[in-house]
This record gives C-alpha cells, structure tokens and sequence, in this order.
C-alpha cells in the first residue's frame, strides 16, 4: 500500500506513522487513502484485529491510533475524510478481545446465538415502539377502575345497575369477566364494581347469590376496558379490546423490554443499566449548524470505580465518558421514565414490582430480571404464535438461560 494520503497535513502526519498497522488489510480491499475508510471499513477491520490473536493491549493501541487519525483529520484544513470510528459511538471494549481471568483462561461467557438474540431484541423493539402506548394507557386505565371500585358506596341505582350488566350474560351463557384468584377463575369483583358503579358488598353479594363462582369456572371471559387499541403487530391491531387483567403482566414486559433494549444496545454492564436514573439521557441542545447533537447517557460505573487513594468505591463513581445512545435506547428511557417517579431509578423496585412483596429498595435484583426474560420470551412467543409469525418465534439458545452478562458479551 502506497502513502496513504498524497499531501503532507497533520493526519497524514500520523498516518505514515501508525497505519501501517492496517495497510495490508486496507490494500487487499483496494483502499489508497483516507477518503474510502468509512464507518463500516472501520468496523471490518476492528473485528479483523480483534480475531487477530493479538493481545488486547496491543490491538487497543492500534484502535487509539486510528482514533487519533480520525481526530487530527476532523483539525485538518483540508480533510481526507477518514469516518468517525464506530468504537467512539459504542465504547472501545466492544471492539476489543474479552478481558482474560485472574487464573489467566479467556473469558468463558458465551454470547447469545443470533437466532437467539434477534427475534428477542425485535419483540424487545416492537413493546417499546409499538405497544408501550397501549400499555401505559391499559395500566392508567386499570388503576382508575381500581380507585372507582374502591369508592363507590352501595346505592340502588348502582345495584341497578349490576343486575342491567350480569343477568343479560348469565342467561346468555357467554364468557362471564373473569379473574384468576388462587390459580383459579373467580368473578371480576373489582372490574363489575368500577364499570356498574355498584360497591365491593354488593357484587360480592350478587355472585354469590347467582352461584357465579362455579358459572365463572365453567366460561371464564375477559374484562374490556373502554380505551382505544392503537397498536399493531404485522399491520393489524393487536389486540380486539385491551384487558383490566391483562395490564398488570404487560407493564411487567414492557419493563423487561426495555432493559433488555438499554442492555444490549449500550454496551453498559447490568449494574450499570439498573443503576440509571430519569434524566440521565437529555435531549441534546442544537449545534452550530442547528443540527441537535448525539444522545448521551450519563450514569454509574461500578467496576473501576476508586476514590483518589485507589480504593473501590461500592456506590460506584459517575461514569467519565458517557454512553451513546441509539435512537431504540432513546426511546425506551422515554418510556421508562413514564412508568417510574422523576429522579427514581429507571427499573425502581418499587415501580416494576407490582406485588410489593420486597421491603427494600433501589433496583430489580439480576435474579428477577432473568426470570422476567424467560417470561418474556414465553410471551412473545405465544404472541408470534397468536399474530401466525411463525418466524418470529425465540428459539431457546444452544448455551442455556439469558444471563444479563450476555447481553454485553454478545455486543462486544
């Protein structure tokens, strides 16, 4: 490979000195100057030293050589164009070979298998993009009802009311509103309670007395609320009516979703993304050119975190350069942020735990988390299942559970 550029200026400066590094690599693709490195050549060739053998010192030294190129290019007068290097966006450890044991062995954790990963991140994608508009509104509209059913006060015009709503289903033998007490149908006092206006005393009385209990057991239906369906899966709407007891296990996913999107497509390790609070990715403010800048994430890092005498820090340290954040990202701390208090944790316990049955506070615990991803994929394979998406489907990966540590592995 000749000179890589053709007049002397500061990158080339650099370039004689350092690319020789990639000058093979860049000539058996027919690449002569700084103009053809783009984005994606850039990325071919981390990925080529990282397969390389080489020590990851060795191989960051070239990366930041290249960095700097790219830098003194950007000063330049008369720039040659060499692209902003990918591992600038998404952090250099992604481009570099896993960190070996203490007992010297290479990391040993496998990363997700692509068929794996792909058709996971897309139902990741579609409840963040797609459907988390319907499931904040269900979850809103559920709390709601609850309140209603709470507050209403036994009058005649609500038991009216509750007669005018259960006996045209009774005598019909449709599917009756239903819930799930103790793994088994029960009438949906709440849900009858809110909608009729009629108080907890007098629905409980109703079914009783209309020996309801065994009728719900025998055909179990849904309970509709009266909220707009706006979402789609493969152009038609997902659901026909959007489910009271349904919205509870749905927040659930769509919070799962979420992490599963901030874990993969930020290179942040698991305690770093359950340690991100609301605020902690503001919209850029407008360039010079009246462009908006990139999106940053500020948060934790935990790993190397020391105080000046070099000594860890347990609570962690904020995090000197901060993660890109990809339009996706972006968009599930949006809906995070809705779904938990300002200046709480994105995955607060307190929030994402509807049962409330962990008296501490601060985040989901790891364990958790890998439990809701297998309900997660549970779900969304059932729904590739319901939508006739076949292709959609999660195949169980060939190296067991999802563990959070895989999410980064498999980036990198």
């Amino acid at each position: 490979m000749e000179a890589v550029v053709a007049r002397p200026a500061a990158s080339a400066a650099v370039g004689t000195v350092e690319l020789h590094i990639c000058a093979p690599c860049w000539e058996e693709r027919g690449i002569r100057s700084l103009a053809g490195c783009d984005a994606g050549v850039l990325h071919d060739y981390s990925q080529h030293l990282r397969d390389s053998g080489q020590s990851r010192k060795r191989i960051l030294v070239s990366l930041v050589a290249l960095t700097r190129l790219w830098a003194l290019d950007q000063l330049s007068a008369r720039p040659d164009g060499i692209a902003r290097p990918p591992w600038e966006d998404l952090g250099l450890d992604d481009y570099l070979p896993a960190v070996t044991t203490t007992g010297g062995g290479e990391n040993a954790t496998e990363p997700l298998a692509e068929k794996t990963i792909g058709p996971l991140l897309t139902w990741a994608i579609r409840l963040v993009e797609d459907l988390s508009g319907d499931i904040l509104a269900s979850w809103a509209e559920r709390q709601l009802l609850i309140e209603a059913a709470r507050a209403n006060a036994p009058t005649p015009a609500g038991l009216a009311a509750l007669e005018a709503y259960l006996r045209p289903l009774i005598a019909s033998q449709d599917p009756l509103p239903a819930t799930t007490f103790q793994g088994k149908p029960a009438p949906a006092v709440a849900y009858i309670g809110a909608i009729t206006g009629a108080s907890r005393r007098q629905v409980e009385w109703f079914t009783r007395r209309e020996g309801m209990a065994a009728e719900v057991t025998r055909r179990p239906g849904p309970c509709p609320m009266d909220i707009p369906v706006t979402g789609r899966i493969a152009g038609r709407p997902w659901r026909t009516a959007l489910d009271f007891n349904e919205a509870k296990t749905l927040m659930r996913h769509l919070g799962t979703a979420a992490f599963i999107v901030c874990a993969y497509l930020t290179g942040a390790r698991p305690g770093e993304v359950l340690a991100l609070r609301t605020g902690c990715c503001p919209d850029p403010a407008p360039g010079q050119d009246g462009q908006p800048g990139r999106h940053l994430i500020r948060g934790l890092e935990f790993k190397t975190a020391t105080d000046d005498d070099g000594n860890h820090l347990a609570d962690g340290a904020e995090r000197e350069a901060p993660w890109v954040a990809i339009t996706p990202v972006v968009n599930a701390i949006r809906v995070l942020e809705r779904m938990v208090p300002d200046g709480h944790l994105l995955f607060g316990h307190d929030a994402h735990d509807a049962r409330g049955d962990r008296p501490d506070t601060g985040s989901l615990k790891p364990a958790a988390l890998r439990e809701r991803i297998e309900d997660f994929t549970d779900w969304a394979n059932r729904e590739a299942a319901r939508h006739d998406l076949p292709g959609q489907a999660i195949p169980a990966d060939p190296h067991g559970p999802i563990g959070l540590v895989r999410f980064r592995r498999s980036l990198a």
